[in-house]
């Protein structure tokens, strides 16, 4: 008869000396994880994937499954450490999404999305530590290392070369080299040793492959062909007659544009897209307010002016179902970076004392719309049903969700969908 545990009251057979998350992936359950790999010795360095085993918290990747135990993994509780330790990380170290090479196939990002993080308490580090560029194949960047040692672990036990270490101790803590010049070039690491590629940020990438590594790559992050439910809610009927398109309006505030570039990447299907949705106010067609109420909104952008404002109250009023699409609609992303400078410093540099200003003097024209002290994600200011991740996101992320809600059913993404570049 075989022995059991329990992992948030399912029950769960395991081999005698398999861990509580090796048990738990061998049963397709998901434990939140950063340092461990299934290829490597457990550390249990990042406690993410401490779970509470019958009353007390344990790390999972190296407690051992034992008969009766009783594991709770997904409560709000747990989820809630795990959300406060992925903030902890994102701010002590440089990890901005939208500029980072290992973007969409980042273990940290995407277990910050599993989480629900989508915004920063913390106030940011900046460490400023030093990058190793002097390898011809492999870049450093220690800002963005979160201290996992499955570099280190990968070059001792799959390599054979000991090339990494962790070094000091508190803010003074930094993987170094084991090499006479404390450098990577002189290490013996190679573009193809094991840990030249595992690192779950992107504190070490091979160079030349930059946001070319498709997510779903580690195999043993995610269950094949599990789908991400993408919504903060449930898909409200959208009553219509036989036949009847949905209707979609969409909007950019503060914003590149690129979310609606890729929405028009998906070529040639907008064919047959215009046979299930029309267009109401949208830059698209040129229609600068509703006509009448719409089923689905897109809004891009973050919130960084009182017309932002505005503008996302009067699409949610007019919207059934919002939708947050992309980096600075879901968190801030890119224009949010201003947040730690105070506002009036912000438009004097540009207006005043900026290099190569002619008419020194801040704009004060009456139909210019107010500077927010923040730049916020579009949650802080409406409800939103659903959020669609990516710099942009794909078009075949477009694609997937208005043909779903097209077709009544909930927005469920294929995993090799999320991505975040």
């Amino acid at each position: 008869m075989s022995q059991t545990i329990k992992i948030d009251g399912v029950t769960v057979p395991f081999v005698e000396g398999q861990t509580i998350i090796q048990a738990a992936q061998d049963a397709d359950i998901f434990i939140p994880h950063l340092c461990y790999h299934p290829d490597y010795s457990a550390n249990g360095s990042c406690k993410m994937c401490t779970c509470r085993v019958n009353g007390r918290q344990m790390s999972s990747c190296t407690t051992k499954a034992a008969a009766g135990q009783v594991v709770e993994s997904n409560t709000e509780e747990i989820n809630s450490e795990r959300r406060v330790l992925a903030q902890m990380l994102f701010v002590e170290g440089n990890h901005h999404c939208p500029s980072c090479e290992q973007s969409g196939n980042c273990v940290l990002q995407n277990m910050a999305h599993r989480l629900g993080m989508t915004a920063l308490t913390f106030p940011n580090f900046y460490p400023g530590r030093p990058t190793d560029a002097s390898h011809p194949d492999i870049l450093l960047n220690r800002d963005r290392c979160i201290y996992c040692e499955l570099c280190v672990r990968a070059s001792r036990e799959s390599d054979g070369k000991d090339v990494f270490c962790i070094s000091g101790r508190s803010e003074n803590k930094r993987l170094a080299i084991n090499s006479r010049s404390g450098e990577l070039l002189d290490s013996g690491l190679t573009r193809d040793d094991a840990a030249a590629s595992v690192c779950p940020v992107g504190a070490l990438i091979r160079k030349r492959e930059g946001f070319a590594t498709p997510i779903g790559e580690r195999e043993f992050d995610r269950n094949p062909g599990q789908a991400v439910n993408i919504r903060a809610g449930t898909l409200p009927k959208l009553p219509r007659q036989p036949g009847q398109k949905i209707r979609v309006a969409t909007c950019s505030l503060a914003g590149c544009f690129g979310c609606h570039m890729s929405l028009l990447d998906i070529d040639e299907r907008l064919v047959d897209l215009v046979q299930v949705v029309e267009f109401d106010r949208t830059p698209l067609d040129d229609i600068k307010d509703f006509t009448q109420d719409c089923d689905i909104g897109l809004i891009e952008g973050g919130v960084c002016n009182t017309e932002n404002v505005e503008t996302l109250r009067k699409f949610r009023k007019h919207c059934k179902v919002l939708i947050a699409v992309g980096a600075c609609a879901i968190n801030g992303g890119v224009p949010s970076l201003r947040n730690g400078i105070d506002v009036r410093e912000l438009l004097e540099t540009s207006y005043v004392d900026g290099l190569g200003v002619d008419n020194p003097g801040i704009p004060t024209d009456p139909e210019l719309p107010y500077i927010l002290e923040n730049v916020s994600p579009i949650h802080e200011v409406v409800k939103v049903d659903y959020f669609l991740p990516g710099c942009p996101p794909p078009a075949d992320a477009f694609w997937h969700i208005l043909s779903n809600i097209a077709q009544d059913e909930q927005p469920d993404l294929p995993y090799d969908l999320m991505h975040f570049d």
